[in-house]
């Protein structure tokens, strides 16, 4: 007796329990921001295709040390373009890896940077979470890899994390 009761106990919460389904985002487009580490931070664009997905962010930055003197100003326009893929799914989260190239150029002020453009490596493992169908929440760590002059390989130089928000049509 002591058995079927065990069994039951275990059994029961099984068949009581709801239908688990994966997010599925094939064919979804997302519009939304991201801020990163590494400055690719502006408006992000997701397409997914399947499990594969491609996002674009364009951004864009003013460093400087006062707002009075703007000679010592410059501003910098990003452009990342990554593939991304959904290496696991579970209820309404997505575990996903990815890959991409960030194009950075420089204008303007004393500040300058030795060079009028940059262009990175990303690589990135990132947890997307939808609250509903057509909102989601993400958040990523990777490398940031400086692929100019300036090329390095240090932990603190390379690392990054980011945030993000979409909403999908």
């Amino acid at each position: 007796m002591k058995k079927l009761a065990l069994a039951l106990a275990t059994v029961a919460p099984l068949a009581l329990a709801g239908t688990a389904s994966a997010k599925d985002m094939k064919g979804r487009f997302g519009v939304g921001g991201q801020l990163d580490t590494n400055g690719a931070a502006g408006l992000s664009l997701k397409y997914w295709v399947s499990d594969l997905g491609f996002q674009g962010i364009l951004g864009y930055q003013m460093v400087g040390e006062s707002g009075t003197d703007t000679k010592d100003n410059t501003s910098e326009f990003d452009v990342t373009l990554r593939l991304l893929y959904n290496i696991a799914r579970a209820n309404d989260t997505n575990l996903y890896a990815g890959a991409g190239v960030t194009l950075g150029l420089y204008g303007g002020g004393d500040n300058v940077p030795d060079r009028d453009a940059s262009v990175f490596v990303d690589l990135v493992l990132g947890v997307e979470h939808y609250f509903t169908d057509y909102f989601s929440v993400a958040g990523q760590v990777g490398l940031h890899i400086d692929t100019g002059d300036q090329f390095r390989l240090a932990i603190g130089n390379v690392s990054s994390w980011g945030t993000a928000f979409h909403f999908y049509f």
